[in-house]
């Protein structure tokens, strides 16, 4: 074990709190981002969940929506809409730089990996960015009406409103994790899960096979960060379908909508869970599973919430404030 820390998940949530683990965290930091959301699309490679890291720890994200790059135009969006093509999954143009690159270095034999090193590089990235896995794994959903979808297809295009009857990860099986993820695993004292959707950001990492049995028998503290917060109204309309789409996958579970739902999923990998003080009368239930609590404030609004909600969770980590420990 060495002083190594090691984030895994994706998504607008990881996102916010990396970005603050980042700013404060004197260790280096090795981010295990999921791929199972990355799609084809108008002849590109899109990686969703990687982009949204890469440009957060570059500065370039746009903060406001949460996705995409900072003073962002669409123009190629509306010359393509006009040519008859689907345009629900809005690609910006400077976003299209990132994706030209990646599928070119992955059409001329390049791996997933050495394109997001690639990407990370031109970017100023310094931490490693790491795909989970090289492998082309995709989530699909299959609704109640018997459709089956890319899970981007019910986020993006359907907004989340449809009930969700099955959840895979086609190709998963015969995936492996990408060089370096179960080493880094391996070698860190902490391990974050999280905040992700924990079937579609945080599922198909931890579904790679070893990548649960890594995190089972590493030395590090493995500590998951609720994605979940209850009684807060949500606004935003892209917040809102996030929140639809956990709740949905989560359903098809069986679970609740919850902090314990979501930290059942981790009983097995998790020795710590942060649950956000509006839900501290779920520690118990979650201390039933075997699981020590800490509560805090984990809304990210801006920057300086992703500041703070790192700096108590490392603080948490060292053993400096620990809440409702059982």
């Amino acid at each position: 074990m060495v002083d190594l820390i090691t984030l895994l998940g994706g998504g607008i949530g990881a996102a916010r709190l990396w970005c603050g683990i980042a700013e404060i965290a004197e260790e280096p930091l090795t981010f295990v981002v999921n791929t199972a959301d990355d799609l084809w699309l108008h002849g590109l490679r899109i990686c969703p969940d990687l982009d949204t890291v890469l440009y957060a720890l570059s500065g370039r994200q746009d903060t406001e929506r949460g996705w995409g790059v900072a003073d962002e135009t669409f123009r190629c969006m509306s010359e393509l809409g006009g040519l008859g093509e689907q345009t629900w999954f809005q690609l910006g143009d400077r976003d299209l730089a990132t994706h030209l690159l990646r599928t070119g270095m992955l059409k001329s034999g390049r791996t997933l990996s050495e394109a997001t090193s690639r990407l990370a590089a031109g970017m100023g990235v310094h931490h490693r960015v790491l795909p989970m896995t090289d492998e082309e794994v995709t989530t699909f959903v299959r609704v109640a009406t018997g459709e089956t979808m890319h899970y981007q297809e019910f986020l993006v295009r359907r907004g989340a409103r449809d009930e969700v009857a099955a959840a895979s990860y086609r190709g998963i099986a015969d995936a492996r994790p990408a060089a370096g993820v179960l080493e880094a695993i391996e070698r860190s004292r902490l391990a974050i899960l999280g905040p992700s959707n924990p079937v579609a950001s945080v599922g198909p990492v931890l579904a790679l096979p070893g990548v649960r049995d890594a995190l089972r028998t590493t030395a590090a503290q493995v500590i998951a960060v609720t994605p979940v917060v209850s009684g807060v109204p949500i606004a935003d309309p892209g917040e809102a379908g996030r929140a639809r789409s956990r709740a949905a996958l989560l359903a098809q579970r069986g679970l609740r909508h919850s902090a314990a739902g979501v930290a059942s999923m981790y009983r097995d990998v998790c020795d710590l869970f942060v649950v956000d003080e509006a839900d501290a009368g779920e520690t118990v239930e979650i201390a039933e599973m075997g699981i020590r609590t800490a509560t805090m404030p984990t809304l990210v609004n801006t920057p300086q919430d992703g500041v703070s909600l790192a700096r108590r969770v490392l603080e948490v980590s060292a053993g400096a404030e620990v809440l409702a420990v059982t």
